[in-house]
């Protein structure tokens, strides 16, 4: 195929693709208008992405009411809870590929795969691809460790037999545990923003202890 002949086809079905989603926006918007499928509260508060997955999610159930087995079922939970890790992402400052992770940090890719894979670099893998969020590059010389968050490999350490996404849940859920040198006592706090803070010593200790009891039941 010669490169006019592909770049047609490309268009061809670039415009196939659009059209078919198109057509199924429109099917949905008429269901919705109907009042088949029930909108929730809690979904008109979502973003946009989210709340087209939760209409999307609500359709397909609705239209499969008697033949939703319990493997679909599952199925439109793994669904949903992708959508929403996906937007989570986004709303932190979204994720680098290892290209893009190796182009930020100045290094080859296959150094950035050999500190994913020895606790350096926090990774989500996302449809079988490794994904670097972007919150744990820096190129804040009091901050950094090679372009890394300082003290950031420390705390993957910590957490070595936790999820990837449990490991990524860590650094940005927002906590009001109290901590010895974080001022004032009791003030909400994410580990992400007290890494970019500097912190001494002692407020890093507090940091390796909360990353070492995460995941257990005396996680603070």
């Amino acid at each position: 195929m010669n490169p006019t002949t592909e770049k047609r086809a490309t268009y061809q079905n670039n415009m196939i693709s659009a059209a078919r989603l198109q057509n199924f926006v429109q099917e949905l918007a008429d269901d919705i208008r109907a009042g088949n499928t029930p909108v929730s509260q809690e979904s008109m508060s979502q973003t946009d992405a989210l709340f087209a997955v939760d209409a999307i999610l609500g359709y397909l159930a609705n239209r499969a009411e008697h033949n939703l087995t319990r493997e679909k079922k599952k199925h439109l939970r793994r669904v949903h809870s992708k959508a929403m890790f996906l937007a989570r992402l986004e709303q932190d400052g979204g994720v680098y590929s290892s290209a893009k992770a190796a182009e930020v940090l100045g290094r080859t890719k296959t150094t950035v795969k050999n500190w994913k894979d020895s606790g350096q670099l926090l990774a989500v893998e996302i449809d079988g691809e490794f994904f670097y969020p972007a919150f744990q590059f820096t190129d804040d010389e009091r901050i950094s460790d090679r372009g890394v968050l300082k003290g950031l490999s420390g705390l993957l350490k910590q957490l070595k037999n936790c999820s990837d996404r449990m490991q990524y849940s860590f650094f940005v859920e927002e906590r009001n545990t109290v901590l010895e040198g974080l001022l004032p006592a009791g003030r909400a706090f994410t580990v992400i923003e007290i890494l970019k803070g500097d912190p001494d010593d002692v407020l890093m200790d507090e940091l390796y202890r909360l990353a070492r009891v995460y995941g257990t039941q005396d996680a603070a």
